[in-house]
């Protein structure tokens, strides 16, 4: 039995299909971080979030440097080794 070559993505629109799910995929996971932490401040609140709390620049700075680093790790999934 022969096996069938693999197919890659080709033609103009692979572009515009990996721009369509790379930005679904970013809306879901902004929607759950936003649900997460609306969470988190109701939990410390005491059930209802009148306020939230003051984000820590030392906090924000490590999120965002964490950001960088997994779109630094997606960058490179197209490269070869």
């Amino acid at each position: 039995m022969e096996q069938q070559p693999e197919q890659k993505m080709s033609g103009p629109d692979w572009k515009a299909k990996v721009m369509i799910f790379g930005g679904i995929v970013g809306g879901l996971v902004g929607a759950g971080a936003a649900y997460l932490y609306v969470r988190s401040v109701e939990a410390e609140q005491g059930g209802t979030a009148l306020t939230p709390r003051p984000v820590k620049p030392t906090a924000a700075v490590s999120v965002g440097l964490s950001i960088l680093t997994l779109l630094r790790q997606i960058a490179s999934l197209g490269m070869d080794e």
